[in-house]
């Protein structure tokens, strides 16, 4: 222990004085009496005390010594030093991605924050910033711990991923020339390469807690198929057990169906499912009856919209059953002065593909796949099942008069005879090819009834899907807005919380919470101006949780009190003061005397 102000030890000497008193004060016992009439008459004062006395040791006299002494020590006040992650100027960079959700991660993080602002004064002060999707100052050079612990509570873990790097140079930017500045990291660390390593005058308080989680990985459209749309749902376990999930989709926040999934550890599952959905309408999947680490992933959601006309074109030799096909499908028209969304490749060269491409048994195959020879009369043994292009379709009376032996990586076949494929999904040159290995006008496919069929979902799936996604992107994708002039645009927000803004914002960038978020439009007159909805996804990156330390150099000293407070104990010893100056009170005045047998005896007789 040390002390602030020595010299005041030397109140102590008034301990003197006080043991002197005792010492002259006059010692007489007390007698109650009935009357003091007896006395009257008695002249001669005769004096029973002495000018000094023994001394006594007494409760009151000890603990009277123990005030002056706690006093004393009091006015000197004696300290500790305490270590603190703050300097002279702090800069708390605080991570709220999505995987600061993970088993509390972010509210640990806070309370450790909170702790520290404690200690915010004029020699200490203190800077927050918010390392999210978008990096952002809550509180700049701050000398008031409440304001600090305000902006500290306000932080919420968002759907994003963090952007460190971002947040380190905003820190940077709050540097002052007066005092030395220096960053602490509350962050499980981000990936790998998002910040340029090691940070200078900085320190890393990791926070890495972790446990099971099932988590919504994937959630879209796209899926071809025939009639409504359909979406495609992944569900990945980050589990060391066995998880059992029930995924429940709902349709404008109805209920439309479920699905069971059966996950094992670290282990992914994929479904399909049709919805009852049209454009403008927000699907959202989510976990029910399930709790885990991570809240934030088990639930997702998107916007539906009508998808765009194709436009197609037929190279090569061309039937009349290919364009009787494109002439039939909705949504589908020829490519007259424009460029073609899709390519059919009917025979000829199909060495280059630059678009999406239905090839059928091309004199010259795409890049990646070579011919090796060809199989007479081949016939249909395998058929892949679950897989929605073919999905219902029956191919079992399909004859083909010959078909190509194609050799090559990556092609998935759907039709096959034996180890021969009929019909294959590729990818050339990042672009959806789908491959017929035989001639449609040497086989019995197109006057069978599922050609038509099978041709609209070819399309489909290479035109991306008759239905859509719009307006979904991961959280903390700002959002556009069309406000009217001199109207504004109220947005309701995933939680239902709203916002107001005016025609001057163009961009709502608060969009850090996944879900829908709907946009009413309202006129300067006060009518209806039109609205808009919009889903934030969260990432399936920050689902694992993963974490890490970040290489830093540490903060530099500048000063020696730089890393260390000094705690008085005045409040420990104002306590012990106050407790002993009540006791020798009730000591002195206030504690109850029991009454002595002979003095109730002669107040017996007198009566």
């Amino acid at each position: 222990m040390s002390l602030l102000a020595p010299a005041a030890l030397g109140l102590l000497a008034l301990s003197i004085p006080l043991v002197v008193l005792y010492m002259l004060r006059s010692r007489r016992r007390r007698v109650e009496v009935p009357s003091v009439a007896l006395w009257v008459a008695e002249e001669q004062n005769v004096s029973a005390a002495l000018p000094w006395q023994r001394l006594t040791i007494t409760a009151a006299l000890i603990l009277q010594l123990l005030a002056l002494s706690l006093f004393a020590l009091l006015l000197a006040r004696p300290f500790f030093r305490e270590e603190t992650l703050l300097g002279p100027h702090t800069v708390m960079v605080i991570d709220t991605s999505g995987s600061m959700a993970m088993s509390g991660r972010l509210d640990a993080a806070k309370d450790r924050a909170v702790a520290l602002a404690t200690d915010v004064s004029d020699a200490q002060l203190v800077s927050v910033v918010e390392a999210g999707p978008r990096p952002r100052v809550l509180v700049a050079f701050s000398r008031d711990p409440e304001a600090v612990v305000s902006a500290v509570e306000s932080l919420e873990a968002t759907g994003g991923t963090e952007d460190l790097q971002g947040a380190v140079r905003l820190a940077r930017g709050l540097t002052s020339p007066d005092r030395p500045t220096s960053l602490l990291l509350l962050t499980d660390g981000g990936f790998e390469d998002v910040l340029d390593e090691p940070i200078a005058d900085a320190t890393h308080v990791r926070f890495d807690a972790s446990n099971d989680n099932v988590a919504i990985t994937a959630f879209g459209t796209g899926v071809p198929g025939e009639g409504g749309p359909r979406v495609f749902i992944e569900v990945t376990s980050f589990s060391n057990r066995p998880e059992s999930v029930t995924a429940a989709i709902t349709v404008d926040e109805l209920r439309v169906g479920s699905i069971e999934f059966e996950l094992d550890p670290a282990e992914s599952a994929r479904e399909i499912l049709p919805v009852d959905a049209g454009p403008g309408q927000a699907v959202e999947v989510a976990l029910v009856d399930h709790v885990d680490a991570n809240p934030l992933d088990d639930r997702s959601a998107l916007i539906l919209s009508g998808g765009a006309d194709l436009t197609a074109t037929v190279l090569g030799e061309g039937s009349p059953f290919l364009d009787a096909l494109l002439g039939s499908v909705d949504g589908v028209r020829p490519a007259i002065g424009v460029a073609p969304d899709i390519v059919v490749f009917d025979g000829g060269d199909a060495s280059i593909v630059d678009r999406p491409a239905w090839i059928i048994a091309p004199e010259t195959p795409p890049p990646g796949l070579e011919i090796e020879g060809r199989l007479d009369n081949p016939v249909v043994t395998f058929q892949r099942p679950s897989e929605p292009i073919i999905e219902g379709l029956d191919f079992s009376e399909l004859v083909v008069g010959e078909a190509q032996i194609p050799v090559g990586a990556g092609w998935l076949t759907l039709v096959g005879a034996g180890d021969v494929p009929l019909i294959m999904l590729g990818d050339v040159n990042g672009h959806r090819v789908v491959y017929f290995t035989f001639d449609l006008v040497r086989s019995n496919l197109p006057v069978q009834v599922t050609f038509p069929i099978l041709g609209a979902r070819i399309l489909d799936w290479l035109g991306g899907s008759r239905v859509a996604t719009v307006a979904t992107a991961a959280a903390g994708t700002g959002l556009p807005l069309s406000t009217p002039p001199d109207g504004t645009a109220q947005i309701t927000m995933p939680d239902g919380a709203e916002r107001t803004l005016g025609p001057e914002v163009l961009q709502f960038n608060d969009t850090m919470q996944p879900g829908v978020y709907r946009v009413a439009y309202t006129a300067a007159d006060g009518t209806d101006a039109g609205s808009a909805v919009a889903a934030r996804q969260f990432v399936a990156a920050e689902s694992p949780g993963a974490s890490r330390a970040v290489l830093t150099t540490g903060a530099a000293a500048t000063t020696a009190e730089e890393g260390t407070l000094l705690r008085e104990w005045a409040p420990l010893i104002l306590a012990a003061l106050l407790i002993v100056v009540l006791v020798e009170w009730w000591v002195a005045y206030g504690r109850p005397r029991p009454r002595r047998s002979a003095d109730r005896a002669q107040v017996g007789a007198a009566s």
